[in-house]
């Protein structure tokens, strides 16, 4: 008798399914997620002030980070604040640059190439320090955020695994991150 409840169970779970299956085929073709500039910024600003000492001789900070999605662009643009530390000296600057979204499905990673720097700029710094920064500042950059994930959706939950095998496109379009899922329909 209960064997007949269990079978009776399934098949109508599995007749939800598919169900559910068949309406998100018919009425849900092209499923996206699109998120504000603002919505972004909230988000982001959780995240700093960010520091990094790899390199042995200066440490830098990133504070105060501006996100920016232009209407008419693929890319995303960040403004910030940035210090220096060389030593017990602290150098005060900007930092601008924009990239476009990558994200890597089996790694559930988002990265940013193309990175394009708009301005690097360190206040105080002494003249053979400056034009070093100046020349190679931009290419770290470049070389760290092309290299490391920006945002990484976690294994640890159901939901961002879920997620992370849903999810086909990221992209930047008419001012908002659209995240663009699955289509059931081929």
């Amino acid at each position: 008798m209960w064997k007949r409840r269990i079978l009776i169970g399934l098949v109508a779970v599995a007749t939800l399914g598919v169900s559910a299956w068949f309406l998100l085929q018919r009425y849900a073709p092209n499923l996206a997620i699109e998120f504000t500039a603002q919505e972004l910024q909230t988000q982001l600003a959780t995240r700093f002030p960010i520091q990094n000492c790899t390199l042995v001789v200066v440490c830098f900070e990133v504070t105060a980070p501006q996100l920016k999605l232009t209407e008419g662009s693929d890319r995303i643009a960040l403004a910030a604040d940035l210090s220096a530390t060389l030593g017990q000296r602290r150098y005060p600057g900007t930092l601008a640059f924009s990239g476009k979204i990558r994200y890597v499905a089996q790694d559930g990673e988002f990265f940013l190439d193309d990175i394009e720097v708009e301005r690097f700029e360190l206040t105080g710094v002494p003249a053979h320090y400056s034009e070093m920064l100046r020349s190679r500042g931009p290419a770290l950059l470049r070389s760290v955020l092309s290299s490391r994930p920006i945002y990484t959706l976690k294994r640890d939950t159901l939901q961002q695994r879920l997620t992370r095998m849903a999810i086909r496109d990221v992209r930047v379009v008419n001012g908002k991150l659209r995240i663009s899922m699955l289509s059931p329909r081929p």
